[in-house]
C-alpha cells in the first residue's frame, strides 16, 4: 500500500519552537560533529504537531459524528433527512460511515504512525552507540505513540495492518493484524517502554522544548503508558476480564501504582499556537450545531457548576441587548411571546435530537434555534432576532467559540473576541478525570482499583472534571470562569454506583466525544429513553442518572452506528482488506454483513 511505504525526505521543524531550539537545529547543520539531519528530538515534534486534529477535516468530523452520536450537539435548521443522516435506518441497506472522511486511518498510515517507527528506525540505525543510547527515552516514547496511534485505529475499524506495516522492502503488500490480537502486543511494547523510561538511562537528550506532550518529563511518560495499558485492558474486559486483573496487578507491584495522578499529569497536546485560529469552516460549532436536549437537561437538572462552562448561554438575558429591545420595547404580541413561562426557567435551552421532534408537540425545544420578535423603534418598528436554543461552548473546539468581530452584534455583553494568539489550547486526549472514572468502575466490581475505593475515586473524578473544565473556560475566554465553584455538587450527587459514574464520564467526555460513544458501546450508558413531551420523563429527572434520547423518527427508532469502514486507498490491498472482512465476520458473527455494514460489532464491542 503506497501510503505505507512512502519514505520521509526530512521535516520541517515547526515555528512554534523556541529561539533557543532554533539555534539548536541551526547548528545540528553547521556542527560537523552532530547530525547532518535533522535529530529524532525535532523530527518528534514536526510528527506530533496538533495531534489528533492536525487540520480542518479531523474537527469537521467530530463535530458531525461522535459529538452528535452522544448528544452533546444537533444540527440547528435540520429537516427531517438531515436529523436523521448520522444515524443507521435498520430499513435500509446502506449506512452512515463515522470514519468517512479517512482522516483517522490515514493520519496513521501517512502521519504519526509512519513517522514514529522512521524515528525509531533512525535511532537504531544510528552509527554512534553513545548517539544511539543518548535516544534511548525517546525511542521508548516514540513506541508509546505509536501504540497508542494504532490503537486509536484498531478501536475504531477492528484490524489495519501493524506488524507489517512501514517494512516495504519486506513487505510491499502487508497483512492486517486483528484487534484481539493487538491489545495484547500494545500491552507488551508498552510495559516494554515503560520499563525503558523506568531504568531513567543517563546522558539522555533533553526534548524538554520538543515534547508538547509532557514537556520531556520521563515519569509523565510511564504513568501515561501504564494508564493506557488499564485503559486498553478495560475496553476488552468482557472478552478477557483476567488480562484487566493481571495489568493492574503489575502495575501496582512493578510500578509503585503509578497512573496518571492529577490534571496536570493527563495525557493531552498542547496546540501550537495558532491552531485553530482560523474559523472559517470549523465555526460550524457555532453556526450549524447547537446544544442537544439529553445533555443540557442533565447539567441542569443536577445544578451542575460546569454547565456555564459547557453551554453557551441563549438571548433571553439583558447581558443580550436585542432582547431588552424586545422586553422593554416590543409589541404585545412579542412580549408575550418573550414572557412566556416555560421559556423563561433558564438561559441554558438544548434542542431534541429525534426527527420526529420537529412536530408542534415539542414546541420550541424541537425547532431551529432563532426566533424574530418586533419592537418599536423610533417613529417605526424594527426587528430582533434570539436565539433560543443554547450554543455549545465552542470555546473549547474553537478560538473566541468561533465568532469574529463581525460577529460582534451577536454576541453577548461578556464575551469578549481577543487576539488567537494569546489564547491557550490543549487537546485532552486521557485526562485525570477518565483515568478516576475508569478506576470507580474498577473498584465498583471489586477489582484492584490500586488503593482507593469507587466514591473516591469519583469524587476525584467530578473534581478534576470541574477543575479542567474551569481552568480550560478561563484560558478560552468563557465568561465568568473564574468565578465557578464546585459547592455541594458532591453532597446533592454523591457515588451511587456504576451509573452514576458513567453518567459523570458522559459529562466529562465533551470534549473527547469518541471516548463516550466508545464508553457508551462497552457499557450499554448512558441508556436510551424516550421522551414525551408533558409527560414523566427520564431525562433530566433529577436523580443524577443521564440518559440519551431515543431515536425516534415518528414510526421506528433509528441505531447508532457502532464502527468505522476500512477504507478502500489502493487497489494492491483490496485482496487483503477483503481477507480482513472474512477473518473479522469469522471471528464474530455481529460483525455485520460486509465491510460497509457500520450497525455491526468490532470485536471487543459485545453484547
Amino acid at each position: 500500500m503506497k501510503q505505507f511505504h512512502k519514505i520521509a525526505l526530512g521535516f520541517l521543524a515547526v515555528a512554534a519552537l523556541t529561539q533557543s531550539c532554533m539555534k539548536k537545529m541551526q547548528d545540528t547543520n553547521t556542527d560537523p560533529n552532530l547530525l547532518y539531519d535533522t535529530r529524532p528530538e525535532f523530527l518528534f515534534t514536526d510528527a506530533t504537531k496538533s495531534y489528533t486534529l492536525p487540520g480542518r477535516t479531523q474537527l469537521l468530523n467530530k463535530y458531525s459524528t461522535s459529538l452528535r452520536y452522544m448528544q452533546y450537539i444537533v444540527g440547528d435548521n435540520a429537516d427531517k433527512d438531515a436529523m436523521e443522516a448520522p444515524y443507521c435506518d435498520p430499513g435500509k441497506v446502506n449506512f452512515p460511515d463515522p470514519g468517512s472522511d479517512g482522516t483517522l486511518y490515514s493520519d496513521h498510515f501517512n502521519g504519526v504512525g509512519r513517522d514514529m517507527s522512521k524515528i525509531i528506525d533512525k535511532i537504531n540505525n544510528t552509527e554512534s552507540p553513545l548517539l544511539r543510547n543518548a535516544y534511548t527515552d525517546l525511542k521508548a516514547i516514540c513506541t508509546i505513540m505509536r501504540v497508542y496511534d494504532a490503537w486509536r485505529v484498531a478501536d475504531m475499524y477492528g484490524a489495519l495492518p501493524y506488524s507489517q506495516a512501514f517494512r516495504p522492502t519486506e513487505y510491499a503488500v502487508p497483512d492486517f493484524d486483528f484487534n484481539w490480537t493487538l491489545y495484547l502486543q500494545f500491552d507488551q511494547e508498552l510495559k516494554a517502554s515503560a520499563d525503558v523510561l523506568k531504568a531513567k538511562s543517563k546522558d539522555q537528550k533533553d526534548i524538554s522544548k520538543q515534547d508538547f506532550f509532557y514537556g520531556g518529563k520521563t515519569d509523565s511518560w510511564i504513568k501515561f503508558a501504564n494508564t493506557l495499558r488499564i485503559k486498553i485492558a478495560q475496553r476488552y474486559e468482557k472478552r478477557n476480564a483476567a488480562h484487566l486483573a493481571g495489568v493492574l496487578t503489575d502495575i501496582a507491584g512493578n510500578y509503585g501504582s503509578q497512573i496518571i495522578s492529577s490534571n496536570a499529569e493527563s495525557f493531552g497536546y498542547n496546540n501550537l499556537q495558532d491552531w485553530n485560529n482560523d474559523v472559517n469552516d470549523i465555526n460550524a460549532i457555532q453556526n450549524v450545531y447547537v446544544s442537544a436536549f439529553p445533555f443540557v437537561e442533565f447539567l441542569k437538572s443536577t445544578r451542575d457548576p460546569r454547565l456555564p462552562l459547557m453551554v453557551r448561554e441563549n438571548d433571553w438575558g439583558t447581558n443580550y441587548k436585542p432582547y431588552t429591545s424586545v422586553r422593554d420595547f416590543g409589541i404585545p404580541a412579542s412580549k408575550t411571546e418573550l414572557n412566556e413561562p416555560s421559556r423563561n426557567t433558564s438561559r441554558f435551552m438544548g434542542k431534541h435530537v429525534f426527527s420526529a421532534s420537529s412536530g408542534s408537540a415539542y414546541d420550541w425545544w424541537g425547532q431551529a434555534k432563532t426566533h424574530s420578535f418586533t419592537y418599536t423603534s423610533g417613529s417605526g418598528t424594527a426587528t430582533a432576532t434570539l436565539n433560543f436554543i443554547s450554543l455549545i461552548q465552542g470555546r473549547l473546539f474553537v478560538k473566541n467559540g468561533g465568532f469574529r468581530d463581525v460577529d460582534a452584534n451577536v454576541m453577548h455583553d461578556d464575551e469578549k473576541i481577543v487576539d488567537g494568539n494569546t489564547i491557550k489550547m490543549r487537546t485532552s486526549l486521557l485526562s485525570y478525570a477518565e483515568t478516576c472514572f475508569m478506576m470507580a468502575e474498577i473498584a465498583a466490581k471489586g477489582g484492584n482499583s490500586l488503593g482507593k475505593s469507587a466514591a473516591q475515586w469519583y469524587d476525584e473524578g467530578v473534581t478534576a472534571s470541574f477543575n479542567d473544565y474551569k481552568q480550560k473556560g478561563i484560558e478560552q475566554g468563557t465568561p465568568r470562569a473564574a468565578d465557578a465553584q464546585l459547592g455541594d455538587f458532591l453532597t446533592r450527587y454523591p457515588y451511587k454506583g456504576l451509573e452514576s459514574v458513567y453518567s459523570q464520564a458522559w459529562v466529562n467526555f465533551l470534549t473527547q466525544p469518541e471516548e463516550a460513544w466508545a464508553m457508551w458501546k462497552r457499557t450499554g450508558y448512558p441508556q436510551f429513553s424516550t421522551y414525551v413531551p408533558g409527560g414523566v420523563n427520564k431525562i433530566g429527572d433529577g436523580s443524577g442518572i443521564a440518559y440519551l434520547e431515543s431515536l425516534y423518527t415518528g414510526s421506528q427508532n433509528l441505531l447508532i452506528p457502532r464502527r468505522a469502514v476500512i477504507p478502500v486507498s489502493a487497489t494492491e490491498m483490496l485482496g487483503n482488506i477483503g481477507n480482513a472482512v472474512k477473518a473479522m465476520q469469522a471471528k464474530d458473527a455481529d460483525y455485520g454483513v460486509d465491510r460497509l455494514d457500520t450497525r455491526g460489532r468490532i470485536w471487543w464491542d459485545m453484547k
